[in-house]
Formats: C-alpha cells, structure tokens, sequence
C-alpha cells in the first residue's frame, strides 16, 4: 500500500471522478495516482514532473507499489505531454498563477480534458477567473487547513458557455459560500481581519483601498449570513 495521504491531497483526491485517466502534474512523489489506483478509484493515471529528483522518487515510488503498466511518468513541463486519453488534470503544490500559466501555455491539450482540479492557497480570484476563461466552470470545491494555510481545492468542469462569476463568487468560491462550512467561515474571519489591518494602516491609492473596503464588506456579510456576526 502507498503512504497515507495528507489532508490536502486525500481532499483532492476526493474530487477526481471516478474512472478518470489523470495527469498529475508536479507529481513529485506519485502519492496522489498511486493512491487513486491502489484504492480502485481510477485504473491508469500520468505523473507528470520536470526536475530530476522528483522523477527518479516517482519513478522508485511507482515501482515499489508495482504499477508501472497503471501510471505513466513524464519527464515534461506542465500539459505539453500529456496523453490523448487524459481527461483529468490535478495543478496541485505548484502555486495557483503558475497552474493558470501551464495551461494557458497549452490549449491545444485541453479539449478531451473534462476536469481540472486546483489547489490554490493564494491569487484565488485570479484562479478561478483564468481557468474559467479557458471554458470551464466551478464543479465542487473543498477548502482544508494544512500547517496553518488554508487551501481551496477547486474542481473545475468543461462547459459549452462558462458562467459569469460575480466578485464575491470569484474571491470566495460559489460552492464554499453556498456550503458555509465551519472551515470556511473560519478562513473568511481570517481574511476579514487582514483587510481591515490594511484599511487601518498606511494609506492605500484609491483604487487600491475601495477594492479592499469591498472584500472587507463581502467577509463581513458572509460572516452574518454563516452566524458569526
């Protein structure tokens, strides 16, 4: 049996569909394929890393679970080389612009790619605004709290016509805010205290500080709504 997935990537795993072919990019170890297979939750997977050392670990790992004919490793950067039959991407550990970056780089990769799955703990809006453009929509979200930082893990799913997201759906995340988890509400009192420790602080340029005073009033009416105010 693979080791025992840590929170972030065990909620991640929870969101690839079942049966998918995954391309798991900046694999590192293969923990998360090598899980998703042994547990019977997908069949074949591409663990994907462009540094030496995390292939060789991929390619041991691999290897020591005897799947080597379930999980195809790529020395490769990003999406350039990923499979025909992927229909799966997971961006994980990599930072959320850099995964937005790696598949703009490539769309030509992207029309069999049914799912792709982020793990941003920063840039949020950013993310979800890129990846939606790429003509796809949020399908489920998790968010987790690993050593101290919050992750908000992001399914996003293929769509003929992406919606249009309002501000507060794209800081926050249409699927936690409609779910209000503990978690969640939690991560917004935290965010809420860093705006107004900016709005109090050294003056901010105009446009700057009515961006601020809106993500400070949107956390403040998500804490109403979720009870904590």
């Amino acid at each position: 049996m693979g080791k025992k997935l840590s929170k972030r990537l065990q909620a991640i795993a929870d969101l690839v569909p079942a049966g998918a072919f995954l391309a798991d990019v900046g694999s590192d170890h293969a923990y998360l394929p090598i899980s998703l297979i042994e547990s019977g939750k997908i069949s074949y997977a591409q663990a994907i890393d462009n540094k030496m050392g995390p292939f060789l670990r991929m390619k041991a790992n691999v290897a020591e679970a005897r799947l080597e004919s379930h999980i195809v490793l790529s020395r490769s950067d990003g999406i350039s080389d990923i499979r025909p039959d992927v229909n799966c991407i997971v961006l994980a550990g990599i930072g959320g612009l850099l995964a937005c970056d790696l598949l703009e780089a490539h769309p030509e990769k992207l029309p069999s790619v049914s799912h792709i799955i982020v793990d941003p703990h920063r840039d949020l809006r950013s993310v979800r605004a890129r990846v939606s453009a790429l003509g796809y929509e949020i399908e489920d979200e998790k968010m987790v709290r690993e050593d101290k930082i919050y992750y908000s893990i992001i399914r996003f799913k293929k769509c003929a016509v992406p919606p249009r997201y309002s501000d507060e759906q794209l800081n926050f995340g249409p699927i936690l805010i409609q779910r209000m988890e503990p978690i969640f509400l939690d991560f917004i009192e935290e965010q809420r205290k860093k705006v107004n420790a900016l709005l109090n602080g050294p003056a901010l340029p105009k446009e700057r500080r009515a961006y601020v005073l809106r993500v400070y009033r949107s956390c403040s009416k998500l804490l109403k709504q979720g009870g904590r105010l």
